[in-house]
């Protein structure tokens, strides 16, 4: 399905989706999703294991030597694109591109592409939500307000779509729980509510903007996200795992709802205790044979560059004010638990190393 040459080519029309401030029309968005519903539908059963009903697991493998991850994206498709442009500081010839495209990385991001957050975010959602109530009808929500936010989180929608269709296996998006532009109760989601009703004012807008065959397409788009990903000594998902969890379960998550749940919803303390060392264990055995695998999520912020949960197996990367990456070494061979934290300082700029931790 890949449609550009090469990296110089994706970094542009990268670029190009974030700089068009206008909202992609619906014949656009439209199709997008379509592609995006083919490349989910389409994954190697090698990387993305198939469920009893044909269709992709909710668990992918990463083989590569590198790994980097992306907390929660809140329609931040800048840093998202600046990341694909800067210089790794290991190598000083290479971007992430380059790696991505050379199969030595894998891109992964924790998924909650919509919505806004951080103290602007909050700020723009509560004037938009003023802004209905004083403004009775579609005008107050089709405001400048819902404009300028629902087409931040469009354009992040857009360029993880593109990703997708352009990198295949070299670029993951998990599923979080803002990924839900319908604002559903159904299938393990639930409506949403944060600095305001963002769930239901992004849903009316979505109707109102584009109508009903592109809500059904978002939905099914976002039905077909990967729940895990799992390396050589560590997985990753939106939320802590709330039980304890086995490849069965995630390969066949869309009969559960729980399991959905489960990876999208988990609040600091509600875990059942032990899920992720059991979740770890029944994973990452084949890999590892000592207590040497970790748990990375968002959902939660977290302040500086991580916080320990779990008994220090968990460790949740969402600041959402900080542009950062956490960065792994996936090599069999490498040490186990370290993960390096680099700030993304800017485009066609080295990432800068914020902290090393070592969990081991």
């Amino acid at each position: 399905m890949r449609t550009v040459s090469g990296a110089d080519e994706l970094l542009g029309l990268s670029q190009s989706i974030v700089r068009d401030s206008a909202c992609p029309r619906p014949e656009k968005l439209l199709k997008l999703l379509d592609e995006g519903i083919v490349s989910l539908s389409s994954e190697s059963a090698d990387a993305r294991p198939y469920a009893s009903s044909g269709e992709p697991g909710g668990i992918v493998w990463i083989s590569t030597p590198l790994v980097a991850i992306v907390p929660d994206l809140h329609a931040r498709a800048a840093l998202l694109s600046d990341l694909l442009a800067s210089i790794v500081p290991t190598r000083p010839n290479s971007r992430i591109i380059d790696l991505i495209l050379e199969g030595q990385l894998t891109l992964i991001c924790l998924g909650d592409v919509f919505h806004t957050e951080g103290r602007l975010g909050a700020e723009r959602w509560m004037r938009a939500a003023r802004r209905i109530e004083s403004t009775p009808g579609m005008a107050g929500v089709l405001s400048g307000e819902m404009e300028e936010e629902m087409g931040a989180s469009l354009a992040a929608l857009c360029l993880v779509i593109t990703l997708k269709r352009e990198l295949a296996g070299g670029f993951h998006c998990l599923k979080g729980n803002h990924d839900n532009g319908t604002n559903t109760n159904l299938d393990g989601d639930s409506a949403f509510f944060k600095f305001a009703l963002e769930g239901a004012m992004g849903a009316e807008w979505l109707r109102l903007r584009y109508g009903e065959a592109i809500m059904r397409a978002l939905r099914r788009y976002e039905r077909l996200l990967p729940l895990v990903a799992a390396g050589n000594s560590f997985c990753a998902s939106h939320a802590e795992p709330a039980f304890a969890l086995g490849l069965g379960d995630l390969l066949e998550y869309r009969k559960r709802p729980d399991i959905v749940r489960a990876l999208i919803w988990t609040a600091n303390g509600e875990a059942e205790d032990e899920s992720v060392q059991h979740t770890l264990s029944a994973i990452l055995k084949p890999f590892i044979a000592e207590e040497r695998g970790f748990w990375l999520s968002g959902h939660r912020p977290v302040d500086g560059t991580h916080a320990l949960r779990a008994r220090g197996r968990l460790v949740q990367i969402h600041n959402p004010e900080r542009r950062q990456v956490a960065w792994i070494d996936n090599n069999p061979q490498a040490p186990k638990g370290l993960i390096d934290f680099y700030e993304i300082v800017g485009r066609k700029k080295a990432l800068s190393l914020l902290e090393t931790v070592a969990l081991f």
